[in-house]
């Protein structure tokens, strides 16, 4: 029996929801420190694109805290896509696996999903551009942490084993 590095860390799932909860932390502070510049970074660009694709029968709930919580789940739904479909797919070091991650999803994020709500490309109808780098900027240290972490701890789970 093994004895795991960093407890708790002894699945693939757990791995990942470790992993994905300190990206999704970090991003979320990268997020709101934007606002101490004061500077917009157009969260919350998904939630209302689902309320858009659901004619309006998903309404989301006005608050911070179900926007946070909503942030929150769908980084954990991301890190365990990341960890059950893309990561063994992918055989690139975790760093480059984090970039095309990101990359791939801002770019269905700036091209289709924000247009889709009336943002623009990139969300340029209401952002300036250090805005739009600042969003970006957040949203890549998610998946490269996410992506870091994730290696790191399957690889420590691989040694104990």
């Amino acid at each position: 029996m093994h004895q795991p590095a960093f407890r708790g860390v002894d699945s693939r799932a757990s791995a990942a929801l470790v992993a994905g909860t300190i990206a999704i932390v970090l991003n979320t502070l990268a997020l709101d420190a934007a606002q101490l510049v004061p500077l917009a970074t157009g969260n919350g660009g998904l939630l209302r694109f689902l309320v858009m694709l659901t004619g309006g029968a998903f309404s989301a709930p006005a608050g911070t805290v179900f926007r946070t919580g909503f942030h929150i789940v769908i980084g954990l739904a991301m890190a365990l896509f990341y960890a059950f479909v893309l990561e063994p797919w992918m055989r690139v070091p975790s760093w480059l696996g984090g970039v095309l991650f990101a990359t791939a999803v801002w770019l269905i994020n700036a091209f289709i999903v924000l247009p889709a709500i009336g943002e623009g490309i990139a969300g340029s109808r209401g952002l300036t551009l250090a805005g739009m780098a600042w969003f970006a900027l957040a949203h890549t240290l998610f998946f490269l942490v996410l992506a870091i972490l994730f290696d790191r701890f399957q690889f420590v789970r691989a040694a104990n084993e």
